[in-house]
C-alpha cells in the first residue's frame, strides 16, 4: 500500500464568514458567561456600630437569564483595635442580605454574617475574611451586589485593608462576580 504525502505549507486562510459566533445561548450548562470586579486598594479606620457599605466593593452585573446563577466572591482583610471584639463581611443583592443565618434574632444581628473575624489580644493583628456563595436572582436586569462590614461598638475602631498598628501595611480587598449558565 502506498502512502502519500500531503504538502500543506500553511498558508491557507479561513474566511471570517466561515467562523461561527459562540454565544451564551450555544454554551453548555454550567458555563462561566461573564466575569465582572471591583477592587478596593484603599484603607479606612472607623469607630462604628452596626452594618456599613464598605464603599468601592460593589458591582452591578447583567444577567443573560434568569436561569443564570451569579457566584459571589469577596475577600476583605480585616482588624479591630480591641481584643474581644469583632468585624464582619456579608454580601447584599440590592437590598437583599444572602445567606442569612437562622440562628440569628434580626437581620442585622452578627450571626447573620457570611464571615467573620474577632479581636485578639495582640494588638494590630487581622485577618482575611472571605466569602463564595452562588445566588439565584433570576432575572436579566441589571443587579448589584455589595459588600457591608460591621462594627460592633462605637469606642471600638474597625479597619479595613490594614492592620490596627500601622496605617503603611495595607493590603486589597475584591468582589469578584461570576455568571454561571443555568
Amino acid at each position: 500500500m502506498a502512502l502519500t504525502k500531503l504538502n500543506y505549507t500553511g498558508q491557507g486562510t479561513i474566511p471570517i464568514a466561515s467562523i461561527p459566533t459562540i454565544t451564551g445561548a450555544k454554551m453548555p450548562a454550567g458555563s462561566v458567561l461573564q466575569v465582572k470586579q471591583a477592587v478596593l486598594t484603599t484603607s479606612s479606620a472607623a469607630a462604628i456600630s452596626g452594618w456599613y457599605d464598605l464603599t468601592g466593593l460593589s458591582v452591578a452585573i447583567t444577567p443573560t437569564s434568569t436561569s443564570s446563577k451569579i457566584i459571589v466572591k469577596a475577600n476583605v482583610f480585616g482588624a479591630v483595635s480591641n481584643a474581644g471584639w469583632l468585624t464582619a463581611i456579608r454580601i447584599l443583592r440590592g437590598s437583599t442580605i444572602l445567606s442569612v443565618g437562622t440562628s440569628g434574632s434580626t437581620a442585622d444581628n452578627n450571626s447573620t454574617s457570611l464571615a467573620y473575624m474577632a479581636g485578639s489580644t495582640a494588638q494590630g493583628d487581622g485577618k482575611q475574611m472571605t466569602v463564595d456563595i452562588l445566588d439565584s436572582p433570576s432575572t436579566t436586569s441589571a443587579t448589584t451586589y455589595k459588600v457591608q462590614y460591621y462594627g460592633g461598638n462605637t469606642g471600638v475602631t474597625t479597619y479595613i485593608n490594614r492592620i490596627s498598628t500601622s496605617g503603611s501595611i495595607c493590603t486589597i480587598s475584591t468582589i469578584t462576580l461570576q455568571e454561571i449558565k443555568g
